[in-house]
């Protein structure tokens, strides 16, 4: 007997010609080799919720206001541009979270700068978060 190492699926080309010499026709696969189709067996994930989901995508419209604060005031003062990323150069982290806590923000923060770069991460109760890269 030929062994076959798909045992859901049965097609012709897959046995020796000889066995298949006797079916003229395509035959059906027999039920208890099919694949199960039972349509009412429970999913492996659960439900759909869309409660969370939709608290997250609130949350983040408040963290991208708080967001759109810290650009514009990069953007629009030169001052308050080269203060920021001097600080950062200096390796001075006190400074350089005054200095975004100054724009207004009132959600919590995280801050990481490279000589480069400097990365914000803007979170509100954990639900959610905003990351925001910007190079020099």
């Amino acid at each position: 007997m030929y062994f076959s190492p798909y045992p859901y699926f049965l097609y012709s080309n897959h046995y020796p010609q000889w066995i298949m010499s006797n079916h003229s026709t395509p035959t059906q696969i027999p039920r208890h080799l099919a694949m199960p189709t039972n349509s009412t067996q429970s999913s492996p994930f659960p439900p759909v919720d869309t409660h969370k989901f939709k608290t997250s995508a609130k949350e983040i419209q408040n963290i991208m206001q708080q967001a759109h604060l810290l650009i514009d005031k990069i953007a629009v003062s030169e001052q308050f541009a080269h203060d920021l990323i001097n600080a950062a150069q200096l390796s001075n982290k006190t400074e350089f979270d005054k200095l975004i806590s100054a724009t207004g923000i009132t959600i919590t923060f995280d801050t990481k700068y490279t000589p480069d770069s400097i990365r914000i991460n803007l979170n509100e109760n954990g639900c959610c978060g905003l990351t925001i890269i910007l190079n020099w």
